[in-house]
């Protein structure tokens, strides 16, 4: 009978001390929560394609570990991290429904003594949320600023080429056109972009247009077989990143993918098929743009 209750009392004061350990490790581990306010989503929800929210996370530390890490990870795959100093603080994450139809958002706060807590979200992709139809223009072809045969600019809302001329007189519909010279090479630009004085007679320069439409472009890492198949916008809009594209694409040869969006809002995927890099060389590239 001592035997037995030895081993009850045993059995006892592991749950006790497991217990107590537990509940003291609870107490340390650091605090994160989504803040509840107007323009933010604190809350399971469901979205359509290319929608974007914006999380406010609220960290505060244990009393006693200073808080040193929040990571992001959407279905358990790290896509950012802050490294932070400090007792608690918030930071804000703009989030953009990509394509899985579940998304599952973890937000994770640690601290320097290896305690951790995590907060998730979970994203929908709406049923009624359908990929957009997109327009196919398998080879434009555009001079640069010397060429006399082929016009340099380019409306992809009218599908129309233009000259200088042309283009100077119609303004608000040029997206884009091409031109090379020593710095930025072959270029394709918009009027909005910071062109290279001495490029276009300075009467005519897209700088002094009164309508400066601009396209931003970002490069891209896919490959020619995946742009040719590609025949909805849901890899466009899950892609293009507005933060860091740019108003020109520059040095530009055969082979380039660039994603791109126009004045109008519309984005696009460009191909570069064939360039001759001179000023009166030329450029011929493929487009896919949402209709």
């Amino acid at each position: 009978m001592k035997g037995i209750s030895r081993i009850i009392l045993f059995v006892l004061l592991s749950i006790i001390f497991f217990g107590f350990f537990s509940c003291n490790k609870e107490k340390l581990r650091p605090v994160i929560f989504l803040v509840d306010e107007p323009g933010f989503q604190s809350r399971d929800t469901m979205l359509s394609l290319g929608d974007t929210i914006k999380v406010l996370l609220d960290y505060t530390w244990n009393g006693k570990n200073l808080i040193s890490e929040i990571a992001l990870n959407q279905n358990d795959q790290t896509v950012g991290s802050y490294t932070v100093d400090r007792e608690q603080g918030q930071i804000g994450v703009n989030i953009v429904k990509g394509l899985p139809q579940m998304e599952i958002w973890d937000f994770i706060v640690k601290d320097n003594g290896g305690h951790q807590a995590i907060l998730s979200l979970t994203l929908t992709l709406d049923p009624g949320s359908q990929n957009k139809p997109i327009k196919y223009y398998d080879n434009i072809t555009l001079g640069a600023q010397s060429n006399l045969t082929r016009p340099g600019f380019m409306s992809l809302t009218n599908a129309t080429y233009y000259n200088l001329d042309g283009a100077f007189q119609n303004q608000s519909v040029i997206d884009f056109f091409f031109y090379y010279d020593d710095v930025d090479m072959a270029t394709l630009a918009s009027a909005g972009a910071d062109v290279p004085e001495g490029i276009y007679t300075a009467v005519q320069a897209p700088g002094i247009w009164t309508t400066r439409n601009t396209t931003y472009f970002q490069e891209v890492d896919i490959s020619a077989e995946e742009f040719y198949g590609i025949f909805h916008d849901g890899f466009i809009v899950e892609n293009f990143d507005e933060d860091s594209a740019e108003k020109k694409a520059t040095n530009l040869a055969q082979g380039d993918l660039y994603l791109f969006k126009l004045e109008s809002g519309k984005k696009g995927l460009l191909y570069v098929i064939e360039i001759e890099a001179e000023t009166d060389g030329l450029i011929s590239f493929a487009v896919k743009v949402q209709e």
